[in-house]
């Protein structure tokens, strides 16, 4: 749909499109990184934030290389046409809590990069199953992003690691106990 040429990679990053997911320090990572394609998917009520991040591609002669999606309803389908999947929360002492879209996209089986916040903390061991990477430094994200798209073994690695780490550790079986044993302990008290 997006005449995006088959051996391309792919970046994906779903997210609200809300500037406490900092896309400008994504985009601008793209403009360090050549021959990529970046697939935005996520809702918005600030038309505005898309005008800036439309002007930031226009700026960064990036535009032919962004695709905005707005709202995606089959988050796997997408995930599948992906190569790397990317969460750039700002920091600014901000927790993610648990960043689902990152844990879908481990579900799924993709190399993840996100910021190095405690909920993508949780969620991603570095060098194990995909990259932390320090918020808002976009060099920083580039050469994650380098590195990926330069060793096809190493993100095939992250990616089995990725999907392997949410079958062991975040199956809703395991947070059913996990829920159980809190409300175990608060009414013990």
């Amino acid at each position: 749909q997006l005449h995006i040429p088959p051996q391309t990679i792919v970046i994906t990053c779903v997210a609200q499109l809300v500037a406490v997911k900092d896309h400008p320090n994504l985009l601008r990572a793209l403009g360090l990184v050549p021959a990529v394609h970046l697939l935005l998917a996520g809702s918005t009520t600030d038309n505005e934030y898309i005008h800036k991040l439309k002007a930031l591609t226009a700026e960064l002669a990036i535009t032919d290389r962004v695709h905005f999606l707005g709202s995606i309803t089959n988050i796997p389908a997408l995930l599948a046409e992906s190569d790397i999947f990317v969460l750039p929360t700002m920091g600014s002492g901000r927790m993610e809590g648990c960043p689902v879209a990152l844990l879908e996209a481990m579900a799924c089986a993709k190399a993840c990069i996100a910021t190095d916040l405690p909920g993508s903390r949780d969620l991603i061991v570095p060098a194990e199953s995909g990259i932390l990477v320090p918020p808002s430094n976009p060099q920083a994200l580039a050469a994650a992003i380098q590195t990926l798209i330069d060793s096809p073994d190493l993100r095939r690695r992250y990616a089995q690691n990725a999907r392997q780490r949410v079958e062991q550790h975040f199956t809703i079986e395991q947070e059913v106990k996990a829920h159980e044993a809190l409300y175990e302990e608060l009414l013990s008290r």
